[in-house]
């Protein structure tokens, strides 16, 4: 049985990546993946209300796409495509040698039977992936207390450089809004004064319907507008508003508030990443925004999984 991420996986396994998502400075977000994710949990019933966490699950995974997309190794990028959806992005070759002995193992068995197979080893080898320190969510440890974090890119050797809340809210926005406020500017602080370094971001999803509560949208987007820098502790805030009524198909994606579009919130958050590390660190996500520079790319020493040799 697949985890809670299971049904997004096809999707974003035939997504493209190469295309660089630039295009003279202004990032421009895969729209059509994210219809595709949004639509799963809709059109099954699963996002009348946002308690069945089903349509916040997609939006992580197209926000996590999006930062691979833009050039963040695709293992680094948590939640990954695959379970576990948390491993250190350099266990990624151990990973891979034991995909490859469970399929040796498979056809070895096919070919010969499985009572022909020395049953330890059989076993020893099908338990191999369950012994990865992996998990299924990421938990960051913070000033406070460990904190649940939506979608992270993250090393070994040097922590999380990008961390990602998400919230999703579909209904009873007035109720809600000063609860979601109240835990932004509790996590915020908690994650920053561990990391002070590290591109944070906030990102919302709402449902048309947020405009039949009277003054509710505007509260929403200026509680947004305040969280971002530089007078609150986010690089970045985002809010998308989509539409879908009673044949639950997902019609528009909304972007109702300039400074809180899509395109602005992955440009800062980007930027973000990029101003708190040296040049030899996310050395693709740079290239992908600024081209080359002159001389070569640096070496790079990051644990993140990037080739300098991809990079030439």
């Amino acid at each position: 049985m697949t985890d809670s991420f299971g049904e997004y996986d096809a999707v974003l396994r035939r997504a493209d990546l190469s295309p660089n998502p630039w295009d003279d400075g202004e990032y421009v977000p895969d729209w059509d993946v994210l219809t595709k994710l949004l639509s799963i949990p809709i059109e099954a019933g699963k996002a009348e209300s946002q308690q069945s966490g089903a349509a916040a699950k997609a939006f992580d995974s197209w926000i996590a796409h999006e930062l691979r997309r833009a050039g963040f190794p695709e293992d680094a990028v948590w939640p990954r495509t695959r379970e576990p959806r948390v491993l250190p992005a350099d266990l990624r070759p151990l990973e891979g040698t034991i995909d490859e002995l469970s399929t040796l193992l498979d056809e070895f068995e096919k070919e010969h039977g499985s009572r022909l197979g020395p049953p330890a080893l059989r076993r020893a080898i099908k338990r191999l992936p369950k012994e990865l320190p992996g998990s299924h969510s990421a938990s960051i440890l913070g000033r406070f207390y460990s904190k649940q974090v939506d979608v992270v890119v993250s090393a070994w050797q040097h922590g999380p450089d990008v961390l990602i809340s998400t919230k999703t809210m579909f209904s009873s926005f007035q109720k809600n809004k000063n609860n979601r406020y109240e835990e932004a500017l509790g996590e915020a602080p908690n994650l920053r004064d561990r990391y002070p370094l590290a591109a944070m971001g906030f990102a919302f999803l709402v449902r048309n319907s947020i405009y039949k509560e009277q003054g509710a949208f505007e509260l929403l987007r200026d509680l947004l507008a305040r969280l971002r820098r530089p007078h609150g502790p986010f690089d970045a805030t985002m809010l998308l508003v989509g539409e879908w009524g009673d044949d639950l198909k997902l019609g528009e994606l909304e972007q109702p508030a300039e400074d809180l579009s899509a395109p602005r919130f992955f440009e800062d958050l980007l930027e973000a990443a990029m101003t708190n590390t040296p040049a030899d660190v996310h050395r693709d996500v740079r290239v992908r925004k600024l081209g080359k520079p002159k001389g070569g790319v640096p070496s790079g020493d990051d644990d993140l999984g990037e080739s300098p040799a991809s990079l030439d």
